[in-house]
């Protein structure tokens, strides 16, 4: 079933040739596809883009391989429909934090189930990640065990209220992501990702060399003070992917293009937007 969206369409045009496909971040726990502040979307759709933000599934009430799934399903009406149609001649997808990994993990699912399926032109990774099986997953971080410890009766309590969840706003969902980042192995455990068949293991879920020689070109931004995401992970992802150009901020935190006052923001979806551009003399 496909999930709500937001879509901004170019300023200039109504015509729009490219579709930017957008997934929030979140942990996967919380999040809404409306996050990304509004200079950006500017700056996207003033470039001739339309942008479709998209909701997908949450955990731990909707486990990882469903999320893919659902999200597979909103990609397929929300892009490859418009292309089939004619509507627009190529896209990409864009994510930060846990969007870029589901972008990641979304392109790799197009590219599975057909090569007749439209491939996107490119990927945006904004501090993103691509290997569950790292030791930063699964080991408690520095960053949220200096915050009050969230208990699992409290996270029972947060997901007792029903359903499958498409949108969950931080002041309502956090405390999830605080829980996952404070013992260890619980992130993967909300994900659904117990290990009990092949489809639940973290190596499903996780890009391999092969996946990652098979991506499209990769835009990829990350901050040198990343207390959330380890830097390092983006510049892996920078050096093992066969095509990727990327971007640094410095000392700056995780989710550093938040401050939309800070330049540092804007001057990574410039560097992004000409990337973008640069894609059609490639």
């Amino acid at each position: 079933m496909a999930c709500p969206v937001t879509v901004y369409r170019p300023t200039a045009s109504n015509d729009a040739r490219r579709i930017v496909f957008y997934l929030h971040g979140g942990g996967l726990v919380y999040g809404e596809r409306d996050d990304l502040p509004s200079p950006y979307v500017r700056a996207i759709t003033d470039a001739g883009s339309t942008l479709v933000c998209a909701d997908y599934p949450l955990a731990p009430e909707t486990a990882l391989p469903n999320i893919v799934d659902a999200l597979y399903e909103t990609w397929r009406t929300e892009v490859a429909e418009p292309i089939g149609r004619g509507d627009c001649i190529d896209y990409l997808l864009f994510g930060r934090s846990a969007g870029a990994y589901l972008a990641l993990l979304l392109a790799r699912e197009i590219r599975l189930r057909g090569q007749d399926l439209p491939q996107p032109a490119g990927i945006m990774s904004f501090y993103g990640y691509y290997n569950l099986g790292e030791p930063w997953v699964s080991e408690p971080a520095s960053a949220y065990l200096a915050l009050p410890e969230v208990s699992l009766g409290e996270v029972e309590r947060i997901v007792e209220r029903g359903g499958a969840p498409t949108s969950g706003p931080k002041a309502l969902r956090y405390a999830l992501y605080v829980y996952a980042r404070q013992h260890e192995g619980a992130w993967l455990a909300l994900m659904g990702l117990d290990g009990a068949t092949p489809k639940r293991s973290v190596s499903s879920w996780s890009l391999s060399a092969d996946d990652l020689a098979a991506l499209p070109p990769l835009f990829i931004a990350a901050s040198t003070g990343d207390e959330d995401v380890p830097y390092r992970v983006s510049k892996q992802l920078s050096r093992q992917a066969t095509r990727a150009h990327m971007k640094s901020a410095y000392y700056l935190p995780h989710d550093f293009d938040r401050d939309v006052t800070n330049p540092a923001g804007m001057e990574a979806y410039q560097a992004a937007i000409a990337w973008m551009d640069a894609l059609n003399t490639r």
